[in-house]
């Protein structure tokens, strides 16, 4: 039985690279790039949108799409949406602008979660990979399932928007980055990509 399931975020508005997730890097559309590498172990997937997604990118990932159900809130919004659907104990939240990522972050973080329930006897509700700098991705991270549904969903009700402010009661883990920080390369700008993507 699959411990994970992938949620490829897909509903950002890009107003600084209007339609990104269809642009062809690597010879591929983006979102389509992303999901390829992310889905290369076998995990299941699915695809949090705003609206449809468009039917050539639809027709290449080829998942179950999950509505934002909070409208304009920003990710936190559509990872309350997508994990109230999700069924594995875990999910890995994922940009869909993450050019960079692989299933082998996901193996990654997940031994990390596995590691300290060995070590503390308590599992995680969150392995968050962190930089040399202290800053975080919690947009490349493993989450438990029903802990961030119910975090999530309480802070929107709130009135707070951020996904960090989701984690704040959360039991946490940080995973080192280290060096490999291309890995975690989202694309906001055509600059961004310049040099910068890995086959």
């Amino acid at each position: 039985m699959e411990q994970v399931t992938i949620v490829l975020l897909a509903g950002g508005r890009a107003m600084r690279l209007p339609g990104k997730l269809a642009r062809v890097v690597c010879d591929e559309p983006m979102l389509v790039r992303v999901f390829r590498r992310l889905t290369s172990s076998g995990r299941p997937c699915i695809v949090s949108v705003r609206d449809s997604l468009p039917p050539e990118l639809a027709e290449l990932v080829p998942v179950p799409t999950v509505p934002d159900a909070y409208g304009d809130v920003g990710p936190l919004g559509a990872l309350a949406s997508a994990a109230a659907r999700v069924r594995t104990p875990l999910l890995f939240a994922a940009a869909g602008d993450l050019v960079n990522i692989n299933a082998g972050v996901i193996d990654a973080l997940e031994r990390c979660y596995n590691d300290e329930i060995a070590r503390s006897g308590m599992a995680p509700q969150a392995v968050l990979p962190r930089h040399a700098n202290g800053d975080v991705e919690p947009l490349a991270a493993l989450y438990d399932t029903a802990a961030l549904c119910a975090s999530a969903t309480q802070t929107l009700a709130q009135g707070r928007k951020k996904v960090t402010q989701a984690l704040e009661g959360l039991r946490v883990v940080h995973f080192a980055i280290g060096a490999d920080e291309a890995t975690f390369l989202n694309i906001n700008t055509p600059e961004d990509a310049a040099g910068m993507l890995r086959s």
